[in-house]
């Protein structure tokens, strides 16, 4: 079987079709080729032979994450406290926005911090890993050491998805997608501990930089959203804005999650790794969860598609609808009081 059509370069905006046809004819064989149809005993052994030979035994991957949770969650108590629950009352937003604009606050900050250093390790650390896939996997080797730019990002990744398990469970607002939201939570912390145990950080940092920019327009958008109503007053220019800016999150979202997310990381991890490395480490699970991630962009973009019917054929206004229509929405970011909405109540 020959190389695949972008082993060696691919470009800004591979084509769609040629990606998809490459992951049939390649990534799914290679799929049915590793699956344990003769018995699942000598898989079980090939697989913890090779957690022997590649897993580097780090305790910070235990330690650091749990500290940085905690630190995030700390952090994020005492700026809702300080701050971030008084800038809605210096602008006397309603109480609806009041209460939902730490959160979105909170993950506007974090999520770019993030995003910014992916950007910096994905272009300018490393090789140019968007546009040569090869350069992911061409200096792998078992117990290949992580440079310390890529680790602290990994340290602080995996403790910000522990806070957010946590802050989902206790500080944010319940949503439609609960359920797929901490399993998206626990997948992506998953990936990044399986990729940081076994050195696969060059495509990790791809994931991380496809993932982390959606949350920020989106955030901003409702941040923007939230400044509607000032005092009583309606005012049209924050809707507006919000309006533009969820126009380019959808944007962003399809670009980044449904087109490059599988024509750069899946076809890297599923075509290019085990050309260049034909017998790697996790093939199965590692793919297994990045597909799993990949769907669930899917379902989340069925809340896009449904908000856009709402606005472009119905008039409605920019709403989150994943949160519930009817029973109670808690939120719960002032960190002690829980406060509802009954039925009845526009949740925006």
């Amino acid at each position: 079987m020959g190389h695949p059509t972008y082993f060696n370069d691919s470009p800004l905006f591979p084509n769609p079709l040629v990606c998809a046809k490459d992951i049939v004819e390649y990534g799914f064989h290679e799929i049915n080729v590793r699956l344990p149809w003769n018995g699942i005993g000598p898989w079980v052994q090939e697989t913890l032979d090779w957690i022997q030979l590649s897993i580097r035994p780090d305790l910070n991957v235990l330690i650091w994450p749990m500290v940085i949770c905690l630190v995030f969650t700390v952090v994020r108590v005492f700026l809702n406290r300080v701050l971030f629950t008084k800038i809605p009352v210096w602008f006397k937003l309603n109480e609806t926005s009041s209460e939902k604009f730490p959160e979105s606050l909170w993950k506007f900050i974090v999520y770019s911090i993030t995003w910014g250093w992916s950007i910096y390790l994905v272009f300018f650390k490393e090789e140019p890993l968007f546009f040569n896939l090869q350069s992911q996997w061409t200096k792998w080797y078992p117990g290949e050491p992580i440079e310390p730019g890529v680790h602290w990002l990994y340290m602080v990744q995996m403790g910000f998805y522990l806070h957010c398990i946590y802050a989902t469970l206790y500080l944010e607002t319940i949503r439609k997608d609960f359920v797929v939201l901490m399993l998206h939570h626990v997948l992506t912390l998953g990936l990044l501990s399986i990729s940081y145990l076994i050195s696969y950080h060059r495509i990790g940092l791809m994931v991380l930089f496809l993932q982390d920019i959606g949350d920020i327009t989106l955030e901003l958008s409702k941040l923007i959203f939230y400044f509607k109503e000032q005092n009583g007053v309606e005012c049209r220019w924050p809707e507006i804005g919000a309006n533009v800016g969820f126009v380019v999150f959808t944007f962003q979202y399809v670009l980044f999650r449904l087109y490059w997310l599988p024509s750069k990381a899946l076809y890297s991890s599923l075509i290019v790794s085990m050309h260049v490395y034909p017998d790697g480490p996790m093939y199965l699970l590692f793919n297994a969860m990045l597909i799993s991630l990949y769907l669930m962009h899917l379902y989340w973009f069925k809340f896009i598609v449904q908000l856009l019917i709402k606005i472009l054929v119905y008039g409605e206004k920019v709403s989150d609808n994943r949160e519930e229509d009817g029973d109670q929405i808690k939120t719960k970011e002032d960190g002690d009081q829980i406060k509802t909405k009954e039925d009845g109540d526009q949740i925006k």
